[in-house]
């Protein structure tokens, strides 16, 4: 008999497990055992060895999420829940286990009025132990026991690797993480064996996620909802408010963490197309194309006549099935003085030039200028923006940093090409969204989004935010002014209407 403890809690309005990413390394033939390690620990011993060994023995790793699982003890299934919490760092924190509370674990957890066993008779030989805690972001818990990261990760060199048990593997990682080693000297290896996520119980039930054999089994994922149904009952009777105010020093450090952990994500899960390494840039995942098709479902698509589409890679894809079902395309013209959008209508396009039109540099080459002053006369029906992290639940949305998306639909919304109407729409990888992203990240100068869509789905938001009507001046800063040469024309045309106002 084993017992799968699953630490639960309310993230948002839903509720949300602890799962772990587990990686693996399975060799594809030879019965050698292979210990797994992470892709940077990959790349480092194929290039000491010389690559070739290394890397014939080395398939794909596989990554799925798994719970915390372990055989019943003679001594009970409480004293067995309460040693995998000892064993385990990420659980002494949530629950606040120092040495001196291992022994009287079971009263200082309180079993009584936190925990749950779910048993399933003689369907499987598991029970389900759902461990509630208060409140923690996933975006806290993935730097437990880690230094602060950098507010900027775009130049760091920072791999995540497994910790070696093989006395090679402990010398490569000793080499390469010394500052004054004659290999990589800037590169540091920070030992973690597990990434941890909350991850909804919805997703979990409806296999949106990839599970492990153990979540997999006859039951487990029919059980999930009497733990989704404890977690919202015991949410309710405890009737707490918790009142945060976060300093501008504190939400720029969650954004920092919040990107860095999709970053670090996507790029070991190899998640990324081109170019590397995606920190510090919009991922350009794989699949983007398939967003395209789910965008084509939404009937403000089909009814859509002017779309406005951010120029990164991963959404060259998209502009280019806009252009194909008829729609004019805007993308915006960051390095011109006094221009907003180029536009390309298909109308006045030669069928073999969509697919350069797409691209940035045919975008430049094909599209029409849109000065400052036209801008008015156009009426934007969908926006869409690019993003790093995303809450599929509040619609809160983090880009790489620069705030030039949010910028430009500020001043389509006060040219008046843009309302309230307007759908503002992004198309991001699953593993882009975060469901506890907290509501303080966002300002009235940021952009939300009312509709995400990923490769596999389409997610309306609950709008919990209000969309910029207008430019806020104080949060545009001389390097913002300097990369879009279009803002000091847009205040001048601001300060002559105003003149003419007075």
């Amino acid at each position: 008999m084993r017992v799968v403890v699953l630490p639960v809690c309310l993230l948002e309005s839903y509720p949300h497990v602890l799962l772990k990413y587990d990686f693996r390394v399975i060799p594809p033939t030879s019965t050698q055992t292979q210990i797994p390690v992470s892709p940077a620990i990959h790349s480092t011993t194929s290039s000491i060895s010389g690559g070739t060994n290394n890397k014939s023995n080395i398939r794909l790793q596989e990554f799925y999420l798994t719970p915390y699982c372990s055989p019943i003890l003679p001594s009970g299934s409480i004293h067995t829940v309460c040693e995998i919490i000892k064993g385990s760092i990420v659980l002494r924190y949530l629950f606040d286990v120092k040495k001196e509370d291992e022994e009287n674990l079971e009263n200082k957890i309180d079993f009584k009025g936190h925990c749950r066993f779910i048993a399933f008779g003689p369907e499987t030989d598991i029970c389900i132990c759902a461990l509630y805690i208060p409140h923690i972001s996933s975006l806290e818990l993935n730097y437990i026991n880690q230094p602060d990261p950098p507010l900027s990760r775009q130049h760091s060199k920072l791999s995540y690797a497994r910790l070696p048990s093989d006395p090679t593997m402990k010398e490569i990682a000793l080499a390469y993480g010394n500052p004054g080693s004659e290999h990589l000297p800037a590169t540091t290896f920070v030992t973690r064996d597990l990434v941890h996520l909350w991850i909804s119980i919805r997703d979990i039930r409806h296999k949106l996620v990839h599970i492990d054999r153990v979540l997999k089994q006859p039951g487990i994922l029919s059980k999930l909802t009497h733990v989704e149904s404890w977690v919202t009952s015991y949410n309710e009777s405890l009737n707490e408010k918790i009142i945060q105010t976060e300093t501008d020093t504190s939400r720029r450090l969650i954004k920092a963490r919040a990107r860095t952990l999709v970053w670090d994500i996507m790029e070991m899960k190899n998640e990324i197309l081109y170019p590397h390494p995606v920190h510090g840039r919009i991922p350009n995942f794989r699949n983007n194309p398939d967003c395209s098709t789910n965008l084509a479902q939404l009937e403000e698509f089909q009814r859509a006549r002017v779309i406005e589409i951010c120029p990164s890679l991963a959404q060259e894809h998209l502009r280019l099935f806009s252009l194909a079902e008829g729609k004019v395309l805007l993308t915006p013209a960051p390095s011109i003085d006094n221009a907003l959008f180029y536009k390309l209508d298909p109308k006045f396009l030669h069928i073999h030039d969509l697919s350069r039109a797409a691209t940035k540099s045919g975008t430049a080459a094909l599209g029409t200028i849109v000065n400052l002053t036209a801008v008015g006369n156009l009426h934007v029906d969908i926006v869409v923006v690019a993003s790093v992290v995303v809450n599929p639940i509040t619609g809160a949305r983090l880009g790489k940093g620069k705030g030039y998306g949010d910028i430009e639909y500020a001043m389509m919304r006060q040219l008046g090409a843009c309302n309230d109407k307007t759908l503002v729409v992004t198309t991001v990888h699953e593993s882009q969204l975060l469901d506890d992203l907290p509501v303080s990240v966002m300002t009235e100068h940021d952009l939300p989004v009312n509709v995400v869509i990923t490769p596999q789905r389409i997610i309306y938001t609950q709008n919990r935010f209000s969309c910029p009507k207008a430019i806020n001046w104080n949060y545009i800063d001389n390097d913002t002014m300097l990369n879009l040469p279009v803002l000091k024309e847009f205040k001048r045309l601001q300060q002559l209407q105003q003149e003419k106002l007075n």
